[in-house]
């Protein structure tokens, strides 16, 4: 009976992460539309 639980967890654990990854990847590729901006000491010199 624990094995079974210790596989239901193990399962929903995975299908969590999975969503997780998922969600982030699509926040990423709306995020690519954006402008992207350097950070505030960053110096970018241009010869």
């Amino acid at each position: 009976m624990s094995e079974k639980i210790k596989t239901g967890l193990c399962v929903f654990a995975l299908l969590l992460a999975l969503l997780a990854a998922y969600t982030q990847e699509t926040a990423y590729q709306a995020d690519c539309r954006a402008m992207i901006q350097p950070g505030p000491f960053t110096a970018v010199q241009i010869p």
